[in-house]
């Protein structure tokens, strides 16, 4: 019978295999292929994902876990598109009817209006898959779900490709992009390194932040 101890590492184990499994495939090495999910979301966060990644804690493998475990038993189609020497990459949930792209996320609580960075990637993902028309499903643990049809969008595809190129050059120039303050930041594993201040001193950095999104960090 396995010891306490071992058994701990081995169900660690398992989960981490299980993780890097289902966690989005990013080539990381090639600066020329940019991930739609990486355009979409904070430049930052991407640019330290790639050149000096910190380790993911459970809540993150969890989150990530709940959301790709229940996308890999879909269709999980991944398209690209070609813009110059630029790649970006993108994966739909589901094409239905040879006609609709569908994208879910699953959410703490349902919101009234889509996310902008989902918006963003789904409206990537009817470039890559050259569709005209996607569906954005919100999804709470408990079963509960909205829906927001998106329509294919030039000037949001132009923001992508514009942030992917930024994302692409300062990669390869080995520049840290500039901080873009949201509330994600209070979550994020990096936030020491955009909000640094002197170890053992609260200049009240994180206060300020927390008050400004309407929460405080613990």
């Amino acid at each position: 019978m396995l010891g306490g101890r071992d058994l701990r590492e081995t169900i660690q184990k398992t989960f981490d295999n299980l993780y890097d499994d289902l966690n989005v495939k990013i080539d990381k090495k090639n600066s020329d292929k940019i991930h739609a999910i990486e355009a979409s979301s904070c430049t930052r966060l991407a640019y330290y994902e790639r050149r000096d990644p910190l380790p993911p804690d459970n809540t993150s493998k969890i989150s990530i876990l709940l959301s790709n475990g229940m996308r890999h038993s879909l269709s999980n189609l991944h398209g690209e598109y070609k813009a110059e020497n630029l790649t970006i990459e993108a994966d739909a949930d589901m094409i239905i009817a040879d006609e609709f792209v569908v994208r879910f996320e699953i959410v703490p609580a349902l919101p009234q209006i889509p996310h902008p960075r989902h918006l963003l990637y789904l409206n990537a993902c009817l470039f890559a898959f050259k569709k005209d028309e996607g569906f954005l499903i919100y999804m709470t643990a408990e079963g509960k779900t909205v829906e927001f049809s998106v329509s294919k969008n030039n000037r949001m595809f132009e923001e992508i490709i514009r942030r992917a190129r930024v994302l692409s050059t300062l990669l390869k120039d080995n520049k840290t992009p500039i901080v873009e303050p949201s509330d994600l930041c209070l979550s994020c594993k990096y936030f020491e390194r955009c909000y640094a201040r002197e170890k053992g001193k609260d200049d009240g950095t994180s206060d300020i932040l927390a008050e400004l999104f309407g929460k405080r960090k613990k």
